[in-house]
């Protein structure tokens, strides 16, 4: 590629480049980051195996742990925010790491990411199998013919240009977001007792709020869920992957980070209160729980329709999968950390062997699924989640080790906090904040996967176990191993990157005088009531 892909351009003269050198192209608005951070969250892990959190804690222990992750995302996607806006580049988890802490933390977070969204891929297609069953029973149809019919539409999509991938997901989140606020007002309704004849359940199902006959019980359980959490909410940290295709990312990253908290807050910790409260956990249920509350209810019709829409929002979820895998392997390539075959990018600005790479994972995923007989798809999630919330909860930690150095770093060189496009909030707080639920929730899911309580070995250590705790013996391990790996093979990469030999100025972002007037008209502060209200619309549609 020619030199002219490092300089600092305007987004005409970067779209010449881009065709010349086969570049990203920068063509996703505000309302497509938006969409494509909640198409990443909203997935099986909220719609599927929120179930297995009720289940293991209590609804009162999921809402504990949904809650406590929800705090922990806010400081990753504010930290991430600030410094994708300043440096709005592809492959944020590779490329920051390695320009603010060393280039060895650089490398295996950069394929740790690149590892989650690989596996969250065929996750979520075997995800899809295991709903398709509500109709479909695995005798009459396997779940692995099921997960290879659902990617190939999928794997076809991403080989478009990304406004059309963006596109296409701004319909299906639309369609998951409309539904899930659709069961919000169904649930607070039948939670109220309309339309059951049985009265107000309010908290009757809360029997018990947190399951455990005993309190060192109920604490393991508590935090064994946590899994389930970060699998959940895993993805809103897209808005650093996207930035670097974003059409004004001083604009459009800020109001993404805004509004995809909030939404994502509103619909995980209200939707997990109503699952709570209308489900017993000590029930037995093997569909999605959003579709078996609505089953309790006599509502048959309904769960029939949340169920098709699970499905389409795990779809959107392996959608924004495919993006974010392709996008993070592309990095490395260009960073030379990864084989550069993966660094082409074609004239559409579509990273196609990077695509091609992932479309191979969920290939291998769903051959894992066929040999592990009928109930391969259940036994393939199960696995992969556990890594996957390995993968996401270490990334979440690293960005807000990076965030901390970014900041010390860019005031070590006399820089002024306030030239930021977009300031982070209550830091570093929220940095410690995220780190220190990291560090105890770690703590919490060694605790619940290796002390057994009193049950017997060989029901401890059983299929359940090894397929919910492969974070335990296959995360770990892959991560040590590409830290130690690079740091062996590349002498002094691991020592830490001098603040004043930090890069602030690679891929720096310089607005245009449109892009500087559009972010200045969102700073302008409302004055009256007609303002406010045009103010909180625009930050809401």
């Amino acid at each position: 590629m020619s030199e002219a892909k490092n300089d600092i351009l305007t987004p005409e003269a970067s779209e010449i480049v881009e065709v010349q050198t086969g570049h990203l192209h920068r063509k996703l608005k505000a309302r497509h980051l938006e969409m494509i951070a909640i198409g990443g969250t909203i997935g099986t892990g909220l719609l599927l195996k929120s179930g297995s959190a009720i289940k293991g804690a209590g609804p009162l222990g999921a809402l504990i742990t949904f809650s406590l992750t929800g705090l922990q995302v806010f400081g990753v996607i504010t930290s991430i925010g600030e410094m994708a806006t300043y440096i709005p580049v592809e492959g944020a988890f590779s490329a920051f790491p390695h320009r603010f802490v060393s280039p060895a933390l650089g490398f295996m977070s950069g394929w740790n990411y690149w590892l989650n969204w690989a596996l969250t891929f065929p996750a979520e297609l075997a995800g899809i199998a295991t709903l398709m069953e509500y109709w479909v029973p695995t005798d009459k149809l396997a779940s692995w013919i099921i997960s290879l019919i659902f990617m190939v539409p999928l794997v076809s999509l991403n080989l478009f240009s990304v406004s059309g991938f963006a596109e296409v997901e701004f319909v299906l989140c639309i369609i998951k977001i409309v539904t899930v606020i659709l069961f919000l007002i169904i649930s607070f309704f039948l939670w109220f007792g309309v339309g059951t004849g049985t009265g107000p359940l309010w908290f009757k199902n809360w029997a018990p709020a947190v399951v455990g006959d005993s309190s060192t019980a109920q604490f393991l359980n508590v935090g064994s869920a946590f899994t389930t959490g970060f699998y959940s909410y895993g993805g809103t940290e897209l808005v650093g992957l996207t930035a670097g295709e974003a059409e004004n990312p001083r604009l459009s990253v800020p109001r993404a980070i805004t509004g995809t908290f909030w939404r994502i807050i509103i619909f995980y910790i209200l939707a997990i209160f109503f699952v709570g409260v209308l489900l017993n956990p000590l029930a037995t249920w093997s569909a999605s729980p959003f579709v078996y509350s609505l089953q309790t209810a006599g509502i048959s019709f309904a769960a029939d329709f949340i169920n098709f829409v699970v499905i389409v929002a795990a779809m959107s979820a392996a959608n924004s999968s495919i993006y974010a895998c392709a996008r993070t392997l592309l990095k490395l390539a260009e960073d030379h950390q990864a084989p550069t075959i993966f660094a082409k990018i074609d004239k559409r600005g579509v990273p196609i062997n990077s695509v091609t790479a992932i479309t191979i994972v969920g290939l291998i995923a769903i051959v894992g699924s066929y040999a592990s007989g009928p109930n391969g798809s259940t036994n393939v999630f199960n696995f992969l989640s556990g890594v996957i919330s390995y993968s996401i909860m270490l990334a979440w930690m690293i960005m807000s080790v990076t965030h901390l150095r970014f900041r010390a770093g860019y005031i070590a060189q006399g820089r002024n906090i306030k030239d930021l496009p977009y300031i982070a909030p209550l830091f570093p707080y929220f940095n410690y904040l995220s780190l220190t639920i990291g560090t105890f929730v770690t703590m919490f899911m060694l605790m619940s996967a290796f002390y057994p309580n009193g049950t017997p070995t060989d029901e401890f250590f059983n299929l359940d176990w090894w397929m919910n705790n492969s974070w335990t013996y296959a995360g770990i391990p892959i991560t040590v191993c590409l830290y130690f790996g690079y740091g062996i093979f590349v002498p002094g990469s691991m020592k830490l990157v001098a603040y004043e030999d930090m890069d602030f100025e690679s891929n720096r972002l310089i607005e245009t005088p449109e892009e500087k007037a559009a972010a200045d008209a969102l700073a302008f502060k409302p004055k009256n009531f007609a303002e406010w209200r045009t103010r909180i619309m625009h930050k809401l549609f």
